[in-house]
């Protein structure tokens, strides 16, 4: 039985309806296809599922719906956008506005059981009208991954406009008040509490990370690993400029014929576009930097299975551990900081490297022990 759900009485089937803001795997929205990944999970049991996207500012283009459309219904998912509401202006360009059109359409519709993600704070006028007894909502349950109070803190910034306050409060008011509310790991609970979230009661349920069964060749095992690869992505809290020092350090022992390769989708720490960031660090280095210039995490994760390389995860702070996971997952060496919900996804049983804490030194001396001895980790 799945957490939050209920037993099914005689084999009923169930209505559920999965809310998700983002079907397409991208390396700027945290664990994009876990409610996917969760509607097939509740159509395997026979249940009747929605999956539910509810468009923003950048909604996919109609090809990339019909792609995910066809994809879902061989799964027997039914795919819905919500873009507009019949009681508000046609687009939906805020987190007020998302959240009141989901509140239109759940009240229009009979579900007996409704996920969704806290991030965003979707459900909040559905809970709301809940509290106050204007709508018999179904029982909703949250996925927690990185809330936006979170998100500001791990990568030092103050939020810089109304929306971000507004759905920091929507958020936190979301995760008290649904029925359940399931974190993506320990440490992300940990924070909730010591900010004050009345969640005591919230749970812990590492999400699906699918991604990370890549089913890409590995290329023939070498003595000694020639490639880094950078799994860190534009944003503070994914430690690139840790990479950097790191790499500083180790640049006058590294290895002959090093190359770090780097992905986009770029953008911009503390103000400087990260490729730039990049390109400036490596006039120090001497080995050859190479940037793909974009690649979800599926890709990436292939790259890593046929190159051979050895992953870099340099995070400073971390609310799901997806990259080490995935690794894990996936049986492909990585070096990696011990950095919030990393330790929870890093596995003793898989044969990987020790978790290094946050500091340039230790992270350009694992760097080099696993280049000279690389890990040969199973799957697990």
């Amino acid at each position: 039985m799945t957490a939050g759900s209920k037993p099914k009485q005689d084999g009923a089937r169930r209505r559920i309806c999965v809310v998700t803001h983002a079907i397409r795997r991208d390396s700027e929205v945290e664990d994009a296809t876990a409610f996917s990944e969760l509607a097939r999970l509740f159509a395997d049991e026979g249940d009747d599922v929605t999956l539910l996207l509810v468009a923003g500012r950048e909604a996919p283009s109609p090809e990339q719906l019909a792609t995910q459309r066809k994809e879902l219904e061989a799964a027997a998912v039914t795919l819905e956008v919500l873009d507009r509401s019949d009681q508000l202006l046609p687009s939906l360009a805020s987190p007020e506005s998302r959240s009141a059109a989901l509140l239109h359409y759940l009240e229009r519709s009979r579900y007996n059981l409704v996920f969704a993600p806290l991030e965003g704070g979707l459900p909040y006028f559905t809970l709301l009208a809940a509290e106050t007894g204007a709508f018999a909502a179904p029982p909703i349950v949250l996925l927690a991954s990185a809330p936006e109070e979170w998100v500001h803190e791990a990568d030092k910034a103050f939020m810089g406009s109304t929306e971000a306050i507004a759905t920091a409060h929507m958020e936190k008011h979301c995760a008290e008040m649904a029925d359940r509310t399931i974190c993506a790991s320990a440490a992300l609970r940990q924070w909730m509490l010591s900010r004050g979230w009345k969640v005591r009661k919230a749970t812990v349920l590492p999400p699906p990370f699918r991604a990370g069964r890549t089913e890409a060749p590995a290329s023939p095992v070498e003595s000694k690993a020639c490639e880094l690869v950078a799994l860190a992505g534009a944003r503070f809290r994914d430690g690139l400029t840790l990479l950097c020092d790191a790499l500083d350090i180790l640049a006058p022992s590294a290895p002959e014929g090093l190359t770090l390769t780097a992905f986009g989708p770029f953008g911009k720490i503390m103000g400087e576009h990260s490729g730039g960031l990049l390109l400036r660090r490596a006039e120090h280095w001497p080995f050859r930097l190479k940037l793909l210039p974009r690649a979800t995490f599926r890709e990436r994760l292939d790259y890593l299975a046929r190159s051979g390389a050895l992953a870099v995860i340099p995070s400073l702070a971390a609310s799901t551990g997806e990259a080490v996971a995935a690794c894990t997952a996936a049986g492909l060496p990585f070096v990696a900081t011990n950095a919030g919900a990393n330790a929870e996804a890093w596995n003793p049983e898989a044969g990987q490297a020790p978790l290094v804490e946050a500091d340039a030194a230790q992270l350009a001396a694992a760097m080099l022990a696993a280049l000279d001895k690389p890990p040969r980790p199973g799957r697990i």
